[in-house]
């Protein structure tokens, strides 16, 4: 992993910003919380014995490696992903946070760590700066990167390539640089200066990313296709297609036909168009209306129009399935096959429409109107009562909440039986990277302590450190291990490990599952943790057990693209430099110029749904618009995006075609 990269430039972004960001550089007040350490501790074991981060190569489990004796942390963690999420899962008898305390003498402060508590980003940059209360770490996405671009200039945070190349073997053996070129674009914001400002953790599309460092892997993991679905309550749907299976049909049907399903098996429901689809809506309203169906006396919506976070789940996901444009185009950037060059999706007159189309649904109150000015809490509390005929996106409804509550239903995919439009569009295949990025923050974390954070870090990404959060340390006893095989002792475990039944199970002992809809975005309870990999890489339960077929994979294999040649990779188009947004930050500055008025952009889209008519809907789309084209979503904004699209894919241009 070449770490050495540093360019020398001169800092000239944004110096209103700079010097704000600047005026809380001291360490004062803003540390690490310390627990009780023996008086010579230091941010080295000092107990005399070889150091846990020396043994690697000599223990093949947590449980094998020694007590940490020195300095004790507890680190303040900023979940910067998205707008935040309400959920917030706590584990009931947890053995990993002990674990990691016992090795590297590092604690998660679970009341201190946050999210964006329903603000952009940037927002909420913007309130920690100027209340100068910075946290010890930031778990950040890619988009997130370049929103903190004028803080690393600022040097706010540490560059990590010093402390990376001397205190994290693991992550140079496990995500080299020179294997995924978009962890490294990832690590140094697009190579903002050259310096590493994140650690890389959650290696995201585990089956790619394991072929390419094993070329003889074969996954046994269930594929997707190119089109969205949605999530639909099956008793409702029974009563509008009695034909169409319920959640526990497909399950019994998954393993009587020995794990497979055919064409006919999956569009069992004849939606076929948009048409079809709105009519789905509409019918499931009127059966809603017509037999008074309630849940807990509380009136159920056929769907909702906003989640309490932002706009991506009904415009990026709704919205995709609803116009047949296929994944990996959304509302800011795609890559147009008829114009031969990347659009801005929101000035389009077809997704124009489709708002305006939703906005019908709300005046109409097929989508609830309500939910436009819920927060992501009473959106849950909704979605987990059954109160939403149809959900979306990451939106599966909690089935232990369910299941707790009596419910006797249970919600399934539904996809629309015609094809996604590939004349217009393209399913970008883009490099493979990850998902989550650990900042250190300087004003927070002492320098004397970067090694034994980093050196936390590493561990986390490690083989030992995996197998630790993915079946517990072996000093747990949640498994027998024979020749180097391991099988849970509980067989409920074992579902919710393997099989990736969302039972409960996992989370009771703080076990980290991504694919799991209670844990699904960091894949632990609070406070969330780092991981290597999103769903886990061969050390994992999921790709090293000894697999049978199990009703509770049905729901993964129940997609069009375990069809043949139908999956995602049999389709998409392998390309250099995806065509998403955030995928020009740092190289396009005025990318970043933009993304920083996305506050003001989605707030004024969501706007646009709560329109009282047409002649409103324009009033307010004509508003809409104007931010946008102030904020520097403009042609001078799209061409330079489109010229460096086309120079990094100049190799690809032919076949997007």
């Amino acid at each position: 992993m070449k770490l050495r990269m540093r360019n020398t430039v001169t800092l000239s972004t944004a110096a209103a910003l700079l010097l704000s960001l600047a005026a809380g550089c001291t360490n004062e007040g803003n540390t690490p919380a310390e627990t009780a350490a023996p008086a010579n501790a230091t941010n080295e074991n000092v107990s005399g014995e070889k150091a846990y981060y020396d043994m690697y190569d000599e223990v093949t489990d947590s449980s094998e490696l020694p007590d940490w004796k020195g300095k004790q942390l507890k680190l303040k963690i900023w979940y910067a992903h998205g707008t935040g999420d309400a959920k917030r899962p706590v584990p009931t008898e947890d053995i990993v946070s002990p674990e990691i305390k016992r090795v590297t003498g590092i604690e998660i402060d679970k009341d201190g760590s946050f999210d964006n508590g329903g603000q952009a980003i940037d927002v909420k940059l913007g309130m920690i700066n100027a209340a100068n209360d910075w946290p010890d770490l930031a778990f950040v996405t890619d988009s997130g990167m370049g929103s903190l671009k004028d803080m690393f200039a600022a040097g706010k945070a540490y560059d990590l390539t010093d402390a990376i190349e001397k205190y994290a073997p693991n992550l140079q053996k496990r995500l080299s640089f020179e294997t995924f070129p978009y962890v490294k674009r990832f690590s140094t914001n697009n190579d903002q200066d050259g310096s590493i400002y994140s650690f890389p953790t959650q290696m995201g599309d585990p089956d790619r990313s394991i072929k390419m460092m094993d070329p003889s892997f074969v996954t046994p993991n269930a594929l997707e296709g190119t089109d969205q679905y949605v999530w639909v309550r099956d008793d409702l749907l029974k009563k509008l297609y009695p034909e169409a299976k319920t959640q526990d049909e497909i399950d019994a049907l998954f393993v009587e036909k020995g794990g497979k399903f055919s064409r006919e098996d999956i569009y069992d429901v004849p939606v076929k168009t948009t048409e079809d689809f709105t009519k789905l809506l509409y019918d499931l309203q009127n059966i809603i209306k017509t037999e008074n169906i309630t849940e807990n006396g509380k009136p159920v919506e056929v769907s909702y129009a906003f989640g309490g976070q932002d706009n991506w789940g009904t415009l990026a996901v709704l919205a995709n399935l609803y116009g047949r444009i296929p994944k990996g185009s959304n509302y800011f950037t795609y890559f147009d096959k008829e114009t031969q060059q990347i659009e801005f999706m929101f000035q389009q007159p077809f997704f124009k429409n489709i708002v305006h189309d939703f906005n019908k649904l709300v005046r109409d109150k097929v989508m609830d109107p309500n939910s436009l000015v819920e927060n992501n809490a009473m959106h849950l509390e909704k979605l987990n009562n059954g109160q939403y005929a149809v959900a979306y996106l990451y939106d599966i409804p909690d089935e232990n909440v369910m299941k707790a509550a009596g419910k006797s239903y249970r919600y399934r995919k539904v996809f629309l039986d015609s094809p996604v439009n590939t004349d217009q569009f393209i399913s970008p295949m883009g490099g493979v990277k990850n998902n989550i990025g650990v900042v250190v923050f300087k004003d927070s974390v002492k320098e004397e302590d970067l090694p034994q954070v980093v050196h936390f870090l590493d561990y986390m990404v490690s083989e030992v450190g995996e197998k630790m959060y993915t079946w517990g340390p072996k000093s747990a006893g949640l498994f027998d291990e024979v020749d180097g095989k391991r099988v849970f002792k509980d067989k409920e475990l074992e579902d919710a490990m393997v099989y990736n039944k969302d039972n409960g199970k996992s989370l009771h002992y703080n076990l980290a599952n991504t694919r799991l809809a209670s844990t699904n975005i960091y894949g632990s309870g609070w406070p969330y943790y780092p991981t290597y990999m999103w769903g886990g890489s061969k050390v994992s339960p999921f790709y090293s057990y000894d697999r049978v077929i199990s009703p509770s994979e049905a729901r993964n294999f129940f997609d069009p693209g375990n069809l043949p040649n139908n999956s995602y990779s049999d389709l998409g188009i392998p390309i250099n430099n995806d065509m998403q947004i955030w995928n020009f930050f740092g190289v396009v500055p005025e990318a970043d110029q933009f993304w920083k008025g996305r506050d003001a952009f989605e707030k004024a889209l969501t706007k646009t749904l709560a329109a009282r008519d047409d002649a409103h809907f324009e009033e307010l789309w004509k508003q809409f618009s104007e931010i946008a084209t102030k904020n520097g979503g403009n042609e001078d904004l799209r061409k330079k995006i489109d010229d460096y699209f086309k120079t990094t894919n100049k190799d690809q241009l032919e076949s997007l075609k």
